[in-house]
């Protein structure tokens, strides 16, 4: 997924095709409370469409959010995000970009009661203090809710030589992201995946392997 739009996903499809993999459609998308305020919280919420229904209502509301949310980044808002038919979309919280409302207990338990099953709790393996946080956080609100866990990796390259293409990149664009700081970016196995949140030190060795297995979902469920 891309932040804030849909990416170039004609591309991404056609290399699906090419290597026989599933396409899955989606958006880590930018919002806020009020599309129509001021407000550059740009918090981040992973949509990913469950059939053509979902691509094409993913689609209006990402087109929206360049329409009348845009301000700094193309932003959608809780009406726009439960506009979205919850049978035919999955939702994550995303990274720790998600949590940024003082009263946002109170907005992702509006999200878990709109899309229901298909609604997560993304946990993520940064060995850091906010994240470390953020996962203690949700399995609180887990257990509290009933909302599944599953595993998120946050990679923004594949191999681990292609992150200093990427460092090379932002430099020269001027753009700091100091929250990265600890962060692993890269896309590990599974069982560096494990070892990863093992680490951590926040879940259970069983909750560890019921986040990672949930991800399954994206396979098992969504349509050709």
């Amino acid at each position: 997924v891309e932040h804030g739009w849909q990416g170039r996903y004609v591309e991404t499809y056609e290399l699906a095709q090419k290597y026989n993999l599933k396409f899955l459609f989606g958006s880590e998308a930018y919002w806020v409370k009020d599309r129509f305020e001021a407000d550059r919280s740009n918090c981040h919420i992973c949509l990913l469409a469950k059939n053509e229904d979902g691509r094409r209502a993913l689609n209006d509301v990402l087109s929206e959010a360049n329409l009348s949310g845009f301000y700094g980044q193309p932003r959608l808002d809780v009406p726009l995000i439960l506009s979205l038919p919850a049978d035919d979309i999955w939702a994550t919280t995303a990274c720790v970009a998600y949590w940024r409302y003082d009263d946002i207990e109170d907005i992702t338990l509006q999200f878990a009661e709109h899309f229901k099953d298909n609604f997560y709790l993304e946990v993520q393996y940064h060995n850091t203090e906010k994240q470390i946080s953020i996962n203690e956080n949700i399995l609180r609100l887990s257990s509290k809710y009933s909302i599944p866990i599953i595993m998120g990796c946050d990679s923004h390259y594949i191999m681990p030589e292609d992150g200093k293409e990427r460092k090379d990149f932002l430099e020269s664009k001027g753009m700091i992201y100091p929250d990265e700081d600890g962060w692993y970016m890269d896309f590990p196995s599974v069982d560096v995946v494990i070892q990863r949140f093992k680490e951590q030190g926040v879940l259970t060795e069983e909750q560890i392997y019921r986040a990672i297995m949930n991800t399954n979902v994206f396979v098992d469920e969504c349509e050709e």
